[in-house]
């Protein structure tokens, strides 16, 4: 019984090991260089994606960047930075080989964006089944709001409901409500903005990397919240596929209006070491009531605040990162002067402007292994989410 059992476990042992094995010896390898166009100046902390494979890697100092353990066959490669072009090639890999491949990017306000589907992929805009939408960071400097509808105002597809500035909600294609999903790093937010027209979804668009907006049959693949379409806010610390990367890397985004006395300043930061990233930001976005040929819009200000922190271990086959989000903010709810009116005469007295504050508390763990070239397991992911919604309406000097 005993060499009956020692052999079960041998056997599973080899089971285990050997196929790691058999990967190791009948793959190759992409390495490269990025440079900048017109210069030999490399590009270091760009983005190197192999589509199909959905490994990502990032350009060391010298601009140099190398892919392991590749299964032979053919392969989309792509190099991407913000504010550059990005560039795709077509390569073979060959077992036991390494296949180069190199990347020249230039400066050009027309990019081919890849944007992350509910396929399971990374996809091209262009090759994807689903209507999608992707605005990066260069897209939403110009749309600073403080609400989700009014930055995406004028997308294709894309239209709001709003009763004022602070509390616009993205309607996509003739819905609204519950049928919107809203997601901020592909989870829920958590806030009751499809329940009611007073409610919105504060949203600080010069504190994150980008806004993806789903249209399309293909919303379905999410749930049956989404079958008008989703609406994914992705702060790019909580990627699956993110790389640690040396030093110090952050930006400041500040912003000013001369119609409501519009005023916004938005920084974050990453710093690392090693395997270990230690990330964090921040924002405010403060609007007075708007004006208009006929007149000032009372009650239409709104002011929000939030700031995050958190920290991540990446390696290449292990993964975690935990961090905490805070939102805090007001906005009015404009009521029209005749409303008020029909009010009193009805005799439901006089209600007097009506304001609503914020308050939002979040916390978020990502975990799980990847990249394990196991015939069995390939990649593992763990998110738990938490949230804390709260928010409140006050009448007048309440």
């Amino acid at each position: 019984m005993l060499r009956v059992m020692l052999l079960l476990r041998v056997l599973l042992l080899v089971s285990l090991v050997l196929p790691a094995g058999l990967m190791a010896q009948s793959s190759g390898t992409i390495s490269g260089t990025v440079t900048l166009r017109g210069t030999t100046d490399p590009l270091h902390h760009v983005t190197v994606l192999v589509v199909g494979l959905k490994r990502t890697v990032q350009t060391r100092e010298d601009g140099t960047f190398r892919v392991e353990n590749v299964p032979p066959g053919r392969y989309e490669v792509y190099a991407h930075m913000h504010a550059l072009a990005d560039e795709r090639k077509t390569i073979d890999v060959v077992a036991g080989a390494d296949a180069k491949v190199d990347f020249s990017l230039r400066f050009l306000t027309v990019r081919d964006q890849v944007t992350v589907t509910a396929s399971g992929g990374e996809e091209t805009t262009l090759e994807t089944f689903l209507s999608s939408t992707s605005l990066d960071t260069t897209d939403l400097t110009n749309k600073a709001a403080t609400s989700l509808g009014e930055v995406l105002e004028n997308e294709a597809g894309v239209a709001k409901r709003s009763f004022g500035p602070g509390n616009s909600r993205p309607v996509i294609r003739g819905f609204d409500g519950d049928r919107v999903l809203i997601l901020q790093d592909g989870v829920r937010t958590g806030t009751l903005s499809s329940q009611s027209g007073d409610h919105g979804e504060p949203v600080d668009a010069n504190s994150v990397e980008r806004v993806e907006v789903v249209r399309g049959p293909s919303t379905l693949l999410y749930e049956g919240n989404a079958i008008g379409g989703v609406v994914n806010v992705v702060s790019g610390h909580h990627q699956v596929h993110k790389e640690a990367h040396d030093g110090l890397r952050g930006f400041v985004t500040g912003l000013a209006g001369n119609n409501n006395n519009r005023r916004g300043l938005s920084g974050g930061f990453e710093y690392g070491i090693k395997h270990w990233m230690l990330f964090g930001g921040g924002g405010s976005l403060y609007a007075d009531d708007y004006k208009t040929p006929l007149g000032t819009i009372e009650n239409s200000r709104t002011h929000a605040n939030n700031a995050n922190i958190g920290i991540g271990r990446y390696t290449d086959k292990l993964f975690f990162n935990f961090g905490y989000n805070w939102q805090d903010g007001q906005y009015g709810i404009p009521v029209e002067p005749e409303t008020e009116e029909e009010h009193e005469e009805e005799g439901h007295g006089h209600h007097g402007p009506v304001s609503i504050p914020f308050r939002r508390h979040n916390l978020r763990l990502n975990a799980g292994l990847r990249n394990l070239d196991n015939a069995f397991l390939d990649n593992f992911q763990l998110t738990l989410n938490y949230s804390d919604w709260l928010h409140r309406e006050k009448e007048g000097d309440e």
